[in-house]
């Protein structure tokens, strides 16, 4: 059962002592409606032992009570947040606080096969005011909350009160608008003595911190500080390790869409598969080689799983496309046989792909790719200058790639030998690419831990301030450079479009013949297939033509890396 989804776009205010919400008649167009009675909410919040879903600022828990009982997720967004809702009851008939697997996959790729135990049981009694316009839409709603929380973890308990002012379906259409409304509701609040909360959520209040980020309190000892290459940003350790990073995330932020067969989200999944495998394989001296190999070795495997999904249903949306050329031609037969049989294919792909995503292999590929990204294997070369490293990677991914080319016409087999050659231009594509956007890794070094929390405020600042500097001056130095790097992809791509439409092709001519068969065996009208073929045949891709334009590109590309 797929969730409810809706923005919470709110603001929250500490109160002291018993003084009530205040009137909001004053405000133009306003009409407030205290709530006659309150209620109450009791609500248990679930993380894993190292706080997985905190670091991610995320919020998972289950609520009895109210309006909106059951199971939530609260995920960051643009604006405000991200809550999914799903009833107390789903697939969950007995009652118990067991989590339900639906509640879990949008977080799977972040919790795995971790556990999931209580973090705090809150309860709170609540009294709102909804705020209306003068036509009667609800704008917003303030909450007057009295909340007992129990640290399950700590074995503290706390109590506070607060006012939460959350804006309602009726809110404005507009961000400077909504904006202008909380603005206003806020200064008649904070003039009645509130003041703005210390805490963005009452899971962090209810265990001790401001930030649910600041529960991710793992010790870094003196054998494992950060390596020097990564305390420099103009490092090539620093700028590849930064895109590892970044695509690792990208990996673990496509997971929810492709569980969820969104569209195109197991081709952009795909995608940042290959795009990973070829910095590894690019940029692979800069790390030791055993956790490089076996990364893109569990790449691949990850890769080929969603690729049976993929090419089904890029098959199945062209042949929709193709018979529809030709559709003077008997082709309800053709159209049951290739149609039909490719959504069949992506619907078992996918069932592939979601019981892969579930698997142990699975979870622990993720847990190698964030070790790595955050201890990474460096060796002395990723010390060097990242502009010099990178351009010595990138010359070493072309001079491979006119190698290959090179060697198409001797081959006994053209067309494999020509599929090496798409994979080795799209490595190059993807390698420039990455260091073309990455953020430099800038780890500070460590410092002597502070006694007092104050200390510890003005060391975390000051630290963010120093290394928000190097990466400003990092990012100006590179930043030619970053345009250079973003060149090269630009131009690898036609080369990559061109190899790729044209073995794509092939296959799909080949698809046809054998399809083309099977009905000719069955009885059926066989004139369409044929039709198909001539429409996907073209003159212009044959062997020697193709190579005559990948050599020009690959002169192309050798001149830009040169320039580098």
């Amino acid at each position: 059962m797929t969730g409810r989804e809706q923005t919470e776009i709110e603001r929250k205010y500490d109160v002291e002592g018993l003084r009530p919400v205040p009137s909001l008649q004053g405000l133009d167009g306003i009409t407030a409606d205290p709530a006659e009675v309150p209620c109450v909410l009791t609500a248990v919040y679930y993380d894993t032992a190292d706080h997985d879903l905190a670091r991610h600022r995320i919020v998972l828990r289950r609520r009895e009570g109210g309006g909106d009982a059951g199971w939530h997720l609260k995920m960051p967004a643009v604006e405000g947040r991200t809550e999914v809702h799903w009833p107390l009851d789903i697939g969950d008939a007995d009652g118990s606080e067991h989590i339900p697997a639906e509640v879990l996959e949008p977080v799977r790729a972040i919790v795995r096969d971790r556990p999931l135990t209580p973090l705090a049981r809150v309860s709170t009694v609540r009294t709102t005011v909804r705020l209306t316009d003068t036509d009667g839409h609800a704008l917003a709603e303030i909450a007057d909350d009295l909340v007992s929380a129990s640290d399950v973890r700590g074995g503290t308990y706390r109590k506070w009160r607060e006012w939460e002012l959350e804006l309602l379906d009726g809110a404005p259409d507009t961000r400077k608008k909504r904006t202008r409304l909380l603005d206003s509701v806020e200064q008649v609040l904070l003039t009645a003595g509130a003041t703005p909360s210390t805490s963005a959520a009452k899971i962090a209040r209810a265990v001790g911190v401001e930030s649910l980020t600041e529960l991710d309190g793992a010790e870094v000892l003196p054998g494992l500080l950060p390596a020097p290459a990564l305390q420099q940003p103009d490092s090539a350790g620093a700028v590849v390790v930064g895109a590892l990073r970044d695509l690792t995330a990208t990996l673990v932020d496509a997971d929810p869409r492709a569980r969820a067969d969104a569209p195109d989200a197991i081709h952009h999944m795909r995608t940042t598969v290959r795009r990973l495998r070829s910095v590894l394989a690019v940029y692979a001296r800069l790390f030791e080689k055993a956790p490089v190999k076996e990364l893109r070795f569990e790449l691949k495997h990850l890769g080929v799983e969603l690729g049976r999904a993929r090419d089904a249903e890029v098959r199945a949306a062209r042949l929709v496309e193709e018979l529809a050329g030709v559709a003077e031609y008997p082709t309800e037969d053709a159209r049951t046989r290739l149609v039909g049989g490719a959504r069949r294919d992506y619907a078992e792909g996918l069932a592939a792909v979601r019981e892969y995503l579930l698997s142990t292999r699975y979870y622990r590929l993720l847990d190698a790719l964030e070790s790595f990204t955050a201890w990474p294997p460096i060796t002395p070369k990723a010390d060097r200058p990242a502009a010099a490293e990178i351009k010595r990677d990138l010359g070493r991914a072309v001079a491979a790639l006119e190698q290959l080319t090179a060697t198409v016409s001797d081959a006994d087999e053209p067309e494999p030998a020509l599929h090496e050659v798409r994979k080795a231009a799209r490595r190059l594509r993807y390698a420039a690419a990455a260091v073309a956007s990455a953020d430099p890794v800038a780890e500070a070094t460590a410092t002597k831990p502070p006694t007092k929390k104050s200390a510890a405020k003005k060391s975390a600042r000051t630290a963010a301030k120093k290394t928000a500097a190097k990466r400003a001056h990092t990012a100006a130095r590179f930043a030619k450079l970053r345009r250079r790097y973003a060149h090269v992809a630009r131009a690898a791509k036609p080369l990559v479009k061109r190899l790729g439409d044209r073995h794509d092709r092939l296959l799909y001519i080949e698809e046809l013949g054998q399809a083309a068969e099977a009905a000719h065996e069955s009885g059926e009208n066989t004139l369409v297939y044929g039709m198909l073929v001539a429409r996907a045949e073209r003159s212009d891709a044959t062997v020697p033509v193709v190579l005559d334009d990948t050599a020009r590109s690959v002169q192309q590309l050798k001149r830009l890396v040169g320039g580098l």
